[in-house]
Order: C-alpha cells, then sequence, then structure tokens
C-alpha cells in the first residue's frame, strides 16, 4: 500500500498533466521562449491554422478552451514511486461551465473520490465517505482551468516543437511534442509531452506525458469530449 506521502506527490503529478490541455502550438520548429447542458457550445467553430508563433499559439487554444463548455475531460495515469508500482487509476471531469464540474476519481491519489465544484462552493468525498463542503479554490488553482494552465505554461513547458499533422481516433489534428522542465510546488519537473490539436476548431483531442518528479514517475494519458451531455448538481449532504 502507498503512503500518504507518496499519494499526496502523485497527486501533484495531476496538475501536470492537465497543464499542456490546449497545446496548439504552431509549426515553428522550435520555442523561444444542478445544471445540465447538451451540446451548442458557443465557441466558433473556425479551423486551426498553426502560426509562426508557438506561445501565441498556445494562449490562443486556452482562450478558445474557455468557451468550449461542455466539456469532459478523461485521464488514465500509472506509474511507480520509489521503485514500487503505482496501479492504474482514471479521472473522469465533466466540465458544464467555468465554475461548475463534476470529478470521478478511480483509484485516485487518495483512493476513490468525487469532487463536484459549483460556484464559491467544493463538494469534496473520498473512498464512499461523507461529502464536506468547503471553499472552492480561486480559477487559477482548479485543475483543468484555462487559467491554471496558462499559469503553468511559463514555469514548465520547454522546446515545443511542431510534429505535423496527424489523425487520432479519425480526427484530423495537428501534433506538437515539448519537453517539461521547471519548479513547480517547491519541486523539480523534468518529462516529455505530445498533445494533438482539432484541426477544425483549435481544441484540444489528445495529450500524452512522461514525467518524473524526484523518485516518482508517471505516464498520463488524457482525452476530450465536446458537445456532452453534462449535468453538475449539488450532491446530497
Amino acid at each position: 500500500m502507498k503512503s500518504i506521502d507518496d499519494r499526496s506527490l502523485i497527486l501533484a503529478l495531476v496538475f501536470l498533466a492537465l497543464m499542456a490541455s490546449a497545446c496548439g502550438l504552431g509549426p515553428s520548429k522550435s520555442d523561444s521562449g444542478g445544471s445540465s447542458s447538451k451540446g451548442g457550445s458557443s465557441r466558433a467553430a473556425s479551423a486551426f491554422v498553426p502560426s509562426n508563433d508557438p506561445r501565441k499559439d498556445f494562449r490562443d487554444a486556452l482562450d478558445k478552451l474557455k468557451t468550449a463548455y461542455p466539456f469532459r475531460l478523461t485521464e488514465t495515469m500509472s506509474g511507480n514511486a520509489n521503485g514500487r508500482e503505482i496501479p492504474q487509476g482514471t479521472r473522469v471531469v465533466d466540465f458544464a461551465a467555468a465554475d461548475r464540474s463534476h470529478a470521478n476519481w478511480t483509484n485516485g491519489p487518495l483512493g476513490d473520490t468525487e469532487v463536484i465544484t459549483i460556484g464559491d462552493k467544493q463538494y469534496t468525498k473520498v473512498a464512499n465517505g461523507k461529502w464536506t463542503e468547503g471553499a472552492a479554490p480561486r480559477a487559477a488553482q482548479r485543475e483543468g482551468s484555462p487559467e491554471r494552465m496558462r499559469e503553468l505554461l511559463a514555469s514548465v513547458i520547454k522546446e515545443v516543437k511542431y510534429a505535423g499533422p496527424e489523425t487520432v481516433n479519425g480526427v484530423a489534428c495537428h501534433a506538437y511534442s515539448y519537453s517539461i522542465d521547471g519548479e513547480l510546488a517547491g519541486q523539480r519537473w523534468l518529462g516529455t509531452a505530445k498533445s494533438w490539436i482539432r484541426a477544425s476548431d483549435g481544441l484540444p483531442q489528445q495529450i500524452d506525458s512522461e514525467l518524473n518528479i524526484s523518485s516518482v514517475k508517471e505516464k498520463s494519458h488524457i482525452t476530450y469530449e465536446y458537445n456532452v451531455n453534462v449535468t453538475v448538481e449539488k450532491p446530497a449532504m
């Protein structure tokens, strides 16, 4: 069984896996630097044309994510800590709006966990226990939020390279690879990642990453779905 310290460190890894959620970063070869919703996203369905400014493309993609609600993020993670295998975990997060989301983690850092965020309130249930209510973190601290990812962009994403047009699960995309090297939450983050951005609208389709933090190694696979049926309601306390 993993120690609490190991689990806490794996929880930190989740933040980095989410930071790249819109890495449509342009063709330059390197970077110089309850509520229910059904479809009908307000984003403009304009084709994504990579530019010669990777950082600007990244910021533009994150801005598009802000108007992509409702959408669903699914992540699978595995790895090892101090030579011990970390069993695969899966997280599914439904985003109904910028301040309204519902996350379900199976075999997550703290076991099976459910988190609902509505406005300035956050409701959490761990290991089939009771729901607890608390204050929601600010936007830049919420996992998966565009604000959080833009904050992380400045700290750990390096050496972005355009990998060319590729098709992922039948979807035409532009692929980008990049290195991860920086300080975050008092830890040194090292790794590599690849992102696929939809050619039709510049939104993220898939992200794969391999990360190292001290003695912890993690692999993450993220996929996105848009115009999905999403319902986020306050739980029965």
